[in-house]
């Protein structure tokens, strides 16, 4: 016969068995899903992050030709006040090109501008074409003959056709450009004055700068992105360097594109197999309709999962095999530690992870709550990890673009909520594509530091962020002018200070800065006032490029 000790140790053992069992069962749920939701967040914070490094050299791009289109229009109304006749009409190509030229030359990532007038107000030949090749020279090249092609000719004169067809700006697909053998794409916008048709401008922009941009992308070990388009498209590939267009992507590149266009804008990972090889990816739509992606070997992705779930399991196993042991042994001892560890348990399964086990206990039962405890703090370290490496940027340790969209987006809806004013301050370096060109990606990463450094120094007390490869923004709230002003020349001088004392550089170094001010009752949007901020930084970016004609270069000690 059984004693009743044995029946409640019985009892008692199983109790604790399904408890644990029940522990690592929600906990192992609930890892999981909590680890798989971070990296996923974690893969589209980097794939926007990256998309935004392109589209900002896109929006340069078209703020470019936008801003010769503006000047072209006003000198249109000011030379047609008397009539447009041919020696006008000469007047004005001469002086947007003089415009296009020094913009070309201060945009980057531009291989060339054009102007072609419509033909009813001039010549069939009125216009200009500035062309800049890889080193920065600009020449001027002969302007095409329309009456050779066909209006369809892509590669020559499709492009003022679909501007004449289309009547707004856009951006072409990739071709090759059989008048300088390059493969490029161009922003191409239609010049209106009321209803007054008056020619066509664009710029272009190679390829070649986009794939460099796609192969500077490696995310976990072996994760690369890649550069797609709409009808089964691919423009840029590692494994198609050369691109696939609709009838040669084959059936498995089309079954992967498939999922891409069903995905969209979504958030969460695409899975795909390729080659046996089981994959995830994301993706988000550049500012010209590429789709830039960004993908990695499941393997990969998972691996923190995977060793998190590991430890997990051992871990479960191990507070079973212990709290068995400790039950058997002392089991009325076990009775409301057992309570506390599974209250503790149900908190971490509910996604509480600032558990503090308090168990005063030398025995194994105070093992088995370290162990716990230790599980806990090992998770939570690492979500918090997590978190920070999504909005820290990691070369320079300043909020990184994933915080200041967080930011931006709570601070518009604050200033409306509760009207507060601030300044946006917005920061470019100057030459920093050069430097790359010249010294190489080290050195310039090298500029970077310092000029974030410098900028930490000048606004010690706000939080900088980078958004771009070379863009800083500082968003100073309560900012009264005098504030600011103060600040600036304190920043100003910082600069004067290190380039007098630094060794690095043979120039030296430039920081264009624009600042814009938010007012209470404004109805602007954070937008309206970074762009206005934006607008004043390129402006001190031309006077200060104006003054210096060439970049920073390394030091000779």
């Amino acid at each position: 016969m059984r004693s009743l000790q044995s029946k409640f140790l019985a009892l008692t053992v199983g109790c604790v068995l399904l408890s644990a069992l029940a522990l690592g069962y929600v906990g192992f749920l609930y890892t999981h899903k909590l680890v798989n939701e971070d990296s996923a967040q974690f893969m589209n914070l980097f794939c926007e992050d990256k998309a935004e490094e392109i589209n900002a050299t896109l929006t340069s791009i078209e703020q470019s030709v936008n801003m010769i289109q503006d000047y072209t229009i006003e000198q249109y109304s000011e030379l047609g006040k008397n009539g447009m006749d041919k020696d006008n009409i000469d007047v004005l190509v001469k002086k947007v090109q003089e415009v296009a030229l020094h913009t070309v030359k201060n945009t980057e990532g531009s291989r060339g501008v054009y102007m072609r007038v419509n033909p009813k107000l001039a010549g069939p030949q009125t216009g200009f074409f500035w062309y800049k090749d890889e080193n920065g020279e600009v020449t001027e090249d002969s302007l095409v003959d329309f009456s050779k092609y066909a209006q369809d000719d892509k590669e020559h004169v499709n492009w003022y056709y679909e501007a004449l067809e289309k009547e707004e700006a856009f951006w072409m697909e990739p071709y090759d450009n059989k008048n300088k053998n390059d493969w490029i794409i161009s922003y191409v916008v239609p010049i209106y004055r009321n209803e007054d048709f008056i020619g066509v401008l664009g710029m272009d922009i190679d390829m070649a700068l986009l794939k460099e941009k796609v192969d500077s992308v490696q995310i976990y070990e072996s994760g690369y992105a890649f550069l797609a388009g709409a009808d089964y498209v691919i423009y840029y590939h590692r494994d198609y360097p050369e691109g696939l267009d609709e009838e040669n992507t084959h059936g498995k590149i089309r079954k992967v594109l498939n999922l891409l266009y069903k995905k969209g804008t979504q958030d969460n990972l695409v899975g795909y197999n390729l080659d046996g090889v089981k994959k995830k990816m994301t993706a988000r739509q550049l500012e010209n309709g590429m789709f830039f992606v960004v993908t990695a070997p499941a393997k990969e992705i998972n691996a923190s999962s995977n060793r998190i779930i590991r430890l997990f399991l051992v871990s479960t196993l191990s507070i079973i095999f212990i709290s068995v042991l400790i039950t058997i042994h002392v089991t009325r001892e076990m009775t409301r530690p057992l309570k506390e560890l599974t209250e503790a348990a149900q908190k971490v399964a509910g996604g509480n992870l600032e558990v503090n086990i308090d168990c005063e206990s030398k025995d194994e039962v105070g093992v088995l709550a370290d162990s716990v405890q230790q599980m806990v703090n090992h998770l939570r370290h690492y979500i918090d990890y997590v978190n920070e490496q999504a909005y820290t940027d990691a070369l320079t340790g300043v909020a990184n673009k994933a915080a200041y969209k967080e930011y931006v987006d709570k601070l518009d809806k604050r200033a409306a909520d509760e009207k507060i004013k601030y300044a946006v301050v917005v920061m470019d370096i100057n030459n920093l594509k050069k430097i790359n060109d010249n010294f190489g990606h080290e050195f310039g990463d090298m500029l970077i530091r310092d000029a974030s450094r410098l900028i930490q120094k000048g606004f010690k007390d706000h939080i900088v962020y980078r958004i771009g490869g070379d863009e800083f923004v500082i968003i100073i709230e309560q900012a009264e002018k005098a504030i600011c002003d103060e600040l600036l020349r304190n920043f100003d001088d910082g600069i004067v200070v290190f380039n007098k004392n630094n060794t690095k550089y043979e120039q030296k170094i430039q920081i264009a800065r624009g600042i814009a001010f938010y007012e209470p009752d404004c109805i602007d949007s954070f937008a309206s006032v970074f762009r206005e901020a934006d607008h004043a930084m390129y402006e001190n970016k031309v006077m200060q490029k104006s003054m210096q004609t060439a970049p920073p270069a390394a030091g000779q000690s």
